[in-house]
């Protein structure tokens, strides 16, 4: 509640007595001004509502309201903030100056505001359905091990967010063998040839290692011909961390904002190449969601209450 009165409060100075500069002129594509100072306002309600109910204890229905108050107000928050990534990445390759660091502040500051009311939500769900409070599950009806296979909708997130990403290096692969690529603009950034390979590199790891270990057993335990790690426990935030971040910053970027800012005029170009760039990194980033959701219940650790057995060490 003190992140979102903070954040709150600053956008409603900004909003009478003027913004800051920001990178690109504006803190997000969307309309600026009394939005994030609603958006923060009705998750500084959600909040308040959710400590409130803990006091007095609430009902289970009171607690799916609860959650869904909280999760459209994470959410719009994510949205709003949704150059955030693209600023942090810009930032790392390219530096910045002030306009860049304020614009990080902002973004960042909406983003981990719409996140805590993301967990807030889950929370109050968990309260609704009633888990094992030892490990959070609904034993009979949530996966209870990491080497149970993944659900089909979880399959195919992650070949939608791997087709996707080849719709989208289409657009890059006949660039290049046009010649257009690196394009004016990018060799204006004064990336050098070096970064632009590095973070070449990372897009095709994000659209073909990420989406797959992210479905498959092997993105959960170590695959046998790793030797020594052969069974083991791979990191859980190692592969769900990177699976969200990119899953999410993808869908608001290019599915919301992108697309958003295309309808609208706001840029233009030959259909076809459009439709793929967009429409691939809007199907990547929503597949990346999709299987992170699976790998996120089946990676929970054992029940300490002896509700399954532990964890087998698994060949794959």
């Amino acid at each position: 509640m003190a992140w979102q009165a903070t954040y709150a409060l600053v956008h409603l100075w900004w909003a009478v007595g003027g913004a800051p500069r920001f990178l690109m002129g504006r803190e997000s594509y969307f309309p600026g001004g009394w939005v994030p100072v609603v958006i923060a306002a009705v998750a500084l309600l959600g909040g308040g509502a959710v400590a409130a109910g803990a006091r007095r204890g609430v009902s289970d229905t009171c607690h799916v309201l609860l959650a869904g108050i909280n999760a459209v107000a994470g959410v719009a928050l994510c949205v709003y903030s949704f150059l955030f990534p693209v600023i942090l990445v810009s930032m790392l390759f390219e530096g910045g100056g002030a306009d860049m660091v304020v614009s990080l502040l902002a973004t960042g500051g909406g983003a981990a505001g719409g996140v805590f009311c993301l967990v807030i939500a889950a929370s109050e769900r968990r309260l609704a359905v009633r888990p094992c409070e030892a490990c959070g599950r609904v034993h009979g009806r949530s996966p209870e091990r990491r080497d149970e296979k993944s659900p089909g909708w979880a399959y195919a997130g992650a070949y939608l967010a791997v087709g996707g990403f080849a719709a989208r290096m289409s657009v890059w692969l006949n660039d290049t063998l046009a010649g257009r690529w690196p394009s004016a603009a990018t060799k204006a950034n004064g990336m050098s040839l070096t970064g632009m390979v590095v973070f070449l590199a990372l897009m095709c790891l994000a659209g073909t290692l990420l989406p797959l270990a992210l479905a498959h057993r092997w993105g959960r335990l170590w695959p046998a011909w790793l030797g020594p790690l052969r069974g083991r426990a791979v990191p859980r935030w190692l592969v769900l961390g990177v699976g969200l971040f990119v899953g999410a910053s993808l869908t608001a970027y290019f599915g919301i904002a992108g697309t958003t800012a295309w309808i609208r005029g706001d840029f233009g170009g030959p259909f076809v190449p459009l439709l793929l760039e967009m429409g691939g990194y809007t199907l990547w980033g929503v597949g990346l969601l999709v299987a992170s959701a699976s790998y996120f219940t089946l990676t929970r650790a054992p029940c300490s209450r002896g509700a399954v057995s532990a964890e087998p060490v698994a060949t794959v």
